[in-house]
Parts: structure tokens; sequence; C-alpha cells
């Protein structure tokens, strides 16, 4: 039997939205240059580090997910999905792009296998908790490189980013329904890798049509990240002006206390909890008491990923029936996983962070980044990324000979 909402909740779910926007114009005219300098910062964050880290591998990214040939290298990992998992070896596909292409690809191509009917509602849940994730060349460019100026650590939280979304999805595997059907994977993967890869052959396109297309998407991917960058660089700084962040920050201090926790990563926390970017460059700037607890804080604000984030993630799958609740779930253990795994690798392991040379060799007067090292970089890291899925490929293909002659002869 339907329970029906009292006049009040229903008046509240229709003016709740109205009044939020009213009460945002309203700061936005009260600290109309605080709204203006803390745009001005997102644009230029946007512009001179996640541009420039973040394009050509988007570009590279469409490109291989155009051709098909991303998913038919995700078939080779089949028969490591549903053993660690509990997914079919279709989510393959997602995670290799969730993690080589970051936010929001992972959400995009498992919400895209679940309308082919590829996933279940409770695997495409599952999947979309620990897939949708940060790439290679934000944490290492953008984050590394770009904001702390020591390339070296983006390999460090990168191997966190990774290890901490693979420990979500073991963890979420607990959780599948008993109805889910088993592994259907056939044991010949190469014979499968194969077949796929030829597929793909059948429908070329023209390779103008394809880069420009490329181009096109890669371009408006990267305005849709900077107008949440933008947006939430505002909110964040309205906040802060108006002194809610402090109010905030001053009753988790007086609650975490007793954990003795140090009170500075906490701003950069909240900041965090709002947008990934805004939030990661607030904490490279605020002084902790050691790079571990740096480190950790950075960690998990990247594994947690911000609500900029998860609003794009909600507008991907309000078109189905997916529920948002249990990836909320999976990227707040994403983050607790991640910022463990940081500080771990340093307090218990030993990790030298603190030998990690300057990325720069000199420095610029004006503060500022430059475009150039910044896009270098990022096609360095995107040239390291394609050469080891294609030694992947290379060596799981040594395994099997190939086709007969006389069956690729029968094809024409």
């Amino acid at each position: 039997m339907k329970v029906k909402k009292p006049i009040w909740v229903l008046y509240l779910d229709q003016l709740l939205l109205p009044l939020i926007c009213i009460l945002f114009i309203l700061l936005l005219m009260s600290f109309s240059k605080t709204a203006v300098v803390s745009a001005s910062e997102g644009l230029s964050l946007w512009i001179n580090i996640v541009f420039p880290s973040l394009f050509p591998f988007f570009v590279a990214s469409y490109v291989l997910n155009s051709t098909g040939f991303m998913k038919a290298a995700g078939v080779l990992f089949e028969p490591i999905m549903w053993p660690l998992f509990k997914i079919p070896g279709c989510g393959s596909f997602a995670f290799a792009m969730g993690i080589t292409s970051g936010y929001p690809m992972g959400a995009v191509v498992t919400t895209g296998l679940y309308e082919q009917g590829l996933l279940t509602k409770n695997q495409a849940e599952r999947l979309l908790a620990f897939t949708n994730n940060s790439g290679p060349l934000f944490i290492i460019g953008a984050v590394a490189t770009g904001m702390l100026g020591k390339a070296g650590l983006g390999i460090y939280l990168l191997v966190c980013h990774v290890a901490a979304s693979l420990t979500v999805g073991i963890i979420l595997r607990f959780f599948r329904d008993r109805d889910d059907p088993g592994n259907k994977s056939g044991s010949k993967i190469i014979k499968k890798f194969k077949r796929e890869l030829f597929s793909t052959g059948k429908s070329r396109t023209n390779i103008g049509i394809l880069f420009g297309d490329a181009v096109k998407n890669s371009i408006m991917t990267l305005f849709t990240i900077g107008g949440f960058i933008i947006l939430f660089s505002v909110i964040i700084n309205l906040l802060i002006e108006t002194g809610f962040i402090e109010k905030i920050s001053v009753i988790i201090s007086t609650l975490l206390k007793p954990l003795k926790i140090d009170t500075s990563s906490i701003i950069p926390v909240i900041s965090g909890f709002f947008e990934i970017t805004t939030g990661v460059n607030t904490a490279s700037k605020t002084f902790f008491g050691n790079l571990a607890q740096q480190l950790s804080v950075i960690s998990f604000i990247i594994g947690w990923a911000g609500l900029s984030v998860h609003f794009q993630v909600f507008s991907i799958i309000s078109r189905t029936n997916l529920s948002l609740k249990p990836y909320l779930f999976g990227k707040l253990l994403h983050g607790i996983f991640s910022a463990t795994y940081a500080w771990a690798g340093i307090k218990i392991l030993g990790f030298p962070v603190e030998q990690i040379k300057e990325v720069f060799g000199q420095e610029y007067s004006d503060g500022t980044i430059n475009w150039y090292l910044s896009i270098m970089s990022s096609c360095k890291y995107l040239f390291i990324t394609l050469a080891v899925i294609g030694t992947i490929i290379i060596l799981s293909c040594l395994f099997k000979p190939a086709y007969p002659r006389t069956k690729l002869k029968s094809r024409v």
C-alpha cells in the first residue's frame, strides 16, 4: 500500500530547489566581488591545468572507443572480472575506460552496458560504484605535476587510487543478488578477442570524421567539466565568505578532538566534498604537519570525487532506473581506502615521498604553471598508458596461434 506524503512534504519537494536558487542569487548579489574572483580562479585552474592535462587523453580515449579497440581489449580481462567482482566480462571495458579516461567515462560505459541488457540492475550499480574513477592524467598531470609540483607523487597517488577502487569492487561483490547469472564467458579468450577485433573492421569510419568527432566530443566534455569547476568554485567561496564552512569546521573539529586529528585538513575536505579540483588545489596549498597527512587528504578527495562529479553521474543514469545510493556508498569507501593506503604506504611501508624532487627545473616569476609543460606531461603519460595496453594485447596474443589462412580467406 502506497503511503501518502504529508502536505508539507509535498510543498517542500516543490519549493526546495527554487528556494536554493533564490538564495544562491541573493548571495551572488551580496558577495559579487567574491563570486567574480572565485569564478576567475576556477576558470584559471581549468584553463592552465585541467584542460591541457586532460585534452590529449580525452581525444585518444574517444578514438579508441569509436574504433571498438578498447571493447575488444576488454575481452582479455573476462577471466578476472567474475572471480574478483562477480561482474560479467563486458564490465572490464567500463573499468578500463574509467581508469584510463577518468570521470565520468566509467558512468557512461556502465550505463550503456546496462541499457544493452548486458548487465543486471544490481551488477550495473555495483560496477558503477568502483569504475567511475579519476584518470592518470588528472592525478599525475593536474594534481602531482600542476598543483604539487612533483610528478613522482602522481604514480604513488595513482597506485593508491587504483588499489582502493579494486578494494571497493571486491567488497561490493558480496552484495550481489542471489539470482545474478553466473559467469557465461567462454574459455577461448584469445579467439573471442580476435573475433571482436575483426568485427570492428567491418564498420570503419573515415579518419577525418573520427578525429573531428573526437575533438568535438572532448572539448564539449571538458567544457562541461569546466562549468562544474567554476560553479562549485563560486559555491565553495561563497560558503567560506558567509562563514558557513568555518562554522562547520569548528563543529567537526570539536567532534574529532578526541581522535587528535589535525584540524588543518578539515577545510580542504569540506571543499573537496563539493568539487574535486578545487578541494585538491586547496589541500595542495594548505600547510599540514607532514606530507603523509597531506597526501592522505588529497587521496580521500580524489576517491570521493565531490558533488560536482556526482551530479554529472546522476545526469547520466537519470534515463535509467539505476539507484545512486550504491554509487555514493562506493565512492565514500573509495575515499576512505585511498586515504588509508596513502598514509600506510608512507608511515608503515616507508615510501620515500620526501626524496621526490620538484618537477620544474625553474621557478616562474608570476607563480603560474607553464601550459606547454602541462600538455607535454599529458602526452607523455598518454603514451605510457597506451604502451602498457598494447603490451598486454601483444603478450596475450602470443599464447595462441593466429587464425589459419584458410579461415581468413573464407571470410572475404
